[in-house]
Formats: C-alpha cells, structure tokens, sequence
C-alpha cells in the first residue's frame, strides 16, 4: 500500500473475523455462481475455478485458508477477484462470507499487525487498523498469491 496518501480498503467477513484487501487490487465482486468447477490434484482450498469474461479464475475459499469451518452457502457469500500484481495474467477470486465495506484510512491508521500465532496459511499482513471498535487485518496479497501457487 502507498504510504503517502489516502488509501482505499475493501473488507470482507470470514466467519467471525474481519480481514481487508486493497481496494485497487479488486477488479470484480460477484455473486457466487451455482457451478464452481472443481479441478483435480488441488489443494483442499482450492474450490475450483470460474469463467469470467472469457478468463479462467481460480477460486480460493477463504475460510479454509485461514482454517475456519465451512458451513452451508448462504445468499451473502461472494467472489472477490483480485489482481495482486500489474499484469493482467495474474489473478485469482477469494470466496468470503460476506462484503463489509469500503474504508478509506489514512497512513496512520495503519498499525503493525500482532497476533499470538499465524491465522491459517497466512502469517503476513500489510496491517491491522481499528475501525468502529473492531480491527480488521489487512491482508498481503502478494503473500497471498504465493500461498495459492504453492
């Protein structure tokens, strides 16, 4: 994230948890499709992959990422297609539990990240910010997409 100026955040519920992704790195939020296709020899949290727009898009579940229990698929859940780099090859969708909100903060809202262990696979975080009484991790997208290559 810039460190100079006003930044945007989209957050996002994963079971009781609020976690957040840098609004520019968003390309699409959508309703999640009734077929996922499910693709062989993949990671449990791979749920599979979706056309968009003629693009194969793999789809991670976030919940399982950050090894939560899955519950039933509720009419709230979303698809957030990321593009975590400059080009354009490069994305994936994140299955979440439900869109919270854009946030705009300001550098100094940004706090170093403190948790007692790693939540899930995911052990890096650009931040933490206190928002309404409630923090919300911002999440490393670069990080992120190491984890689902691997």
């Amino acid at each position: 994230m810039e460190t100079n100026q006003i930044n945007t955040i989209l957050s996002f519920i994963v079971k009781d948890n609020i976690f957040a992704v840098d609004a520019l790195q968003v390309l699409h939020i959508l309703e999640v499709p009734d077929v996922i296709t499910k693709v062989p020899n993949t990671p449990d949290y791979m749920i599979g992959v979706i056309n968009h727009h003629g693009n194969i898009v793999p789809v991670v579940d976030m919940r399982l990422i950050m090894e939560e229990e899955i519950g039933e698929k509720e009419k709230n859940h979303s698809i957030i297609i990321i593009n975590p780099s400059d080009s354009q090859e490069i994305r994936f969708g994140i299955y979440v539990d439900m869109i919270s909100e854009v946030i705009e903060i300001k550098p100094e809202d940004l706090k170093e990240t403190v948790l007692d262990s790693k939540k899930g696979m995911i052990d890096s975080y650009e931040g933490t910010i206190l928002h309404k009484n409630t923090f919300i991790h911002i999440i490393d997208l670069k990080h992120l997409s190491q984890i689902i290559d691997n």
